[in-house]
């Protein structure tokens, strides 16, 4: 009676207890039959690739050339799968910033767009009149110290019509002494008006920076009502008129951050 090998008996194992791979080129085609353990079962693995010819630069074809050592000091030509492998070519594209610039320029066209097919109202930027968001104004640096806010000043300044027979508080009232008194004072302490600041600029910002001059009566930093955010211009009152001149002075044209600040004397109210 004859018994039949084992086929596990006629093949040589590796060190892990698997026979080792063979390789197998038919023409253009290599199979690489492997054995892998997998849920505790020794399975069978085929692999099939397509050969090609490449021409790749001198140096790579020397590299290829060299003595291999260590474990792989008796593998042929090649790359062995006992021990290495190959992973997916990942390809790396680098962005530069004129990329992004003209990416986000495409979505804010495309908003525009959006917009104008929808039939609504048109958004107009407050600084250049364009028809884009006030905070993404590619002309705000440049315009910033030409802007003037004063129409946004006038609309806090005018007084609330009442029609006739209503109650008007004494104080507010036409002619009152207390109101000319208030307002005369206003006009003659010493405020500056400083302009085309940043839109992270705060109260504190404010105080450092004027307070080296003199001792400061009062800041007034002009912010949004729904954000919060800084106008780009703030009015400072100091105690003596000579702290004043010199902060005017000294900080009229002067680099505070990325933008360069206008300061004047802050005009009568009413005027």
């Amino acid at each position: 009676m004859t018994i039949a090998e084992n086929w596990g008996d006629m093949v040589d194992e590796t060190e892990f207890g698997f026979p080792a791979p063979k390789e197998i080129i038919e023409g253009d085609l290599k199979k690489v039959v492997s054995f892998e353990e997998r849920d505790e079962k020794m399975m069978k693995i085929t692999r099939h690739y397509k050969l090609s010819k490449v021409k790749v630069p001198r140096a790579v074809a020397d590299r290829k050339k060299w003595k291999k050592f260590g474990d792989c000091s008796k593998d042929a030509p090649g790359i062995n799968p006992a021990h290495s492998m190959v992973g997916d070519a990942v390809f790396l594209t680098l962005a530069t910033k004129k990329d992004q610039q003209e990416k986000k320029e495409d979505d804010m066209a495309d908003k525009v767009s959006k917009i104008k097919a929808s039939g609504q109202g048109m958004v107009v930027c407050r600084i250049c009149k364009g028809a884009h968001w006030t905070k993404q104004c590619p002309y705000k640096d440049t315009l910033g110290a030409a802007l003037d806010v004063r129409e946004e000043e006038a609309n806090a300044s005018k007084m609330p019509t009442r029609a006739p027979g209503t109650y008007v508080p004494p104080a507010i009232r036409k002619g009152d002494s207390r109101d000319d008194s208030q307002s005369r004072q206003r006009d003659e302490n010493p405020t500056i008006r400083v302009s085309n600041l940043a839109e992270e600029t705060s109260d504190k910002d404010l105080q450092e920076l004027f307070k080296p001059f003199g001792t400061l009566s009062r800041i007034y930093l002009a912010k949004d009502k729904n954000t919060g955010i800084s106008k780009g211009f703030a009015y400072i009152t100091y105690n003596r008129r000579e702290s004043a001149e010199k902060a005017l002075k000294q900080l009229h044209r002067y680099r505070y951050g990325h933008l360069i600040l206008q300061v004047e004397w802050a005009k009568p109210s009413g005027s």
